[in-house]
């Protein structure tokens, strides 16, 4: 697939919608004025805005709770855990924040957001809040990244990890996690997981096989009312190559299928 990321594709389709919506207001022959016509878009983007808050919100009141009794306990028994002697996972603390923004101003497809403060506080707030249990990798004393859960409240725990560019395929993210998994099952009792991969993430599937990780199935990603997802297929068929194919055949799926979801894998430690 080259450059063109899965990930990309489905991102792309999803916001077409509300872009489609903002041309139909722009264009109306209704004899409104530009400015008339420009507050009507403001107000419809504010209702995207609000219901995703109010969203968010309620799930914050849902899940903070317990994300924060799961996360004191598995802290209790020490902040520090040591990987290797080059590699240590520690608590998250506020002096990461500025090499955290880095990480995903590297990773993320936000890139032009995160030049916003505002937004590099959104991201910094869901990466420190109560439901999640991140944990910063340190290698020989600087930071590389972060791996930890997603969500606590989940029943079953989805496994995150990202690691800044020049500490990538250095095993790094292998002795990251192997000791993560075996400090979960010790500390919380917990030795079954979820992670999601992109189809074309060749290195993280690579990775979290290794670990053991089995195909568990494809999951929805951005894509969720189902002529979407048909479109975005149909429309990138030519984005599907061999190393695709082999993925899709190992997953049990149809290769466009691919186009549209993330892989999921079960992983039992």
């Amino acid at each position: 697939m080259g450059e063109r990321k899965i990930s990309d594709i489905a991102r792309k389709v999803s916001t077409e919608d509300y872009l489609h919506k903002v041309m139909e207001i722009l264009e109306a022959e209704d004899g409104r004025t530009f400015e008339e016509k420009k507050c009507e878009v403001i107000e419809f983007l504010k209702d995207k805005e609000d219901a995703l808050l109010e969203k968010r919100v309620l799930e914050a009141a849902i899940n903070d709770e317990t994300g924060k009794c799961l996360k004191q306990k598995f802290w209790q028994t020490g902040d520090r855990i040591q990987a290797t002697p080059e590699v240590l996972l520690r608590k998250v603390c506020e002096l990461d924040r500025e090499n955290y923004i880095k990480l995903q101003k590297e990773n993320s497809f936000m890139k032009s957001m995160l030049k916003e403060e505002s937004y590099q506080t959104l991201f910094w707030n869901e990466h420190i809040q109560d439901k999640s249990l991140m944990l910063t990798i340190e290698v020989a004393g600087e930071y590389a990244g972060y791996c930890g859960i997603n969500n606590l409240s989940k029943d079953k725990w989805e496994i995150s990890i990202e690691l800044l560019k020049c500490w990538q395929h250095q095993g790094i993210g292998y002795k990251a996690i192997k000791v993560m998994l075996t400090e979960l099952k010790e500390r919380l009792n917990v030795n079954e997981f979820r992670i999601k991969v992109e189809p074309d993430n060749y290195a993280s599937q690579k990775l979290f096989e290794k670990l053991g990780a089995v195909p568990y199935g494809i999951a929805e990603f951005m894509l969720h009312k189902e002529e979407d997802i048909i479109r975005c297929e149909e429309e990138n068929m030519e984005a599907i190559d061999d190393k695709l194919v082999t993925v899709a055949e190992k997953f049990g799926v149809d290769p466009r299928k691919l186009l549209s979801h993330v892989l999921e894998y079960k992983l039992e430690w």
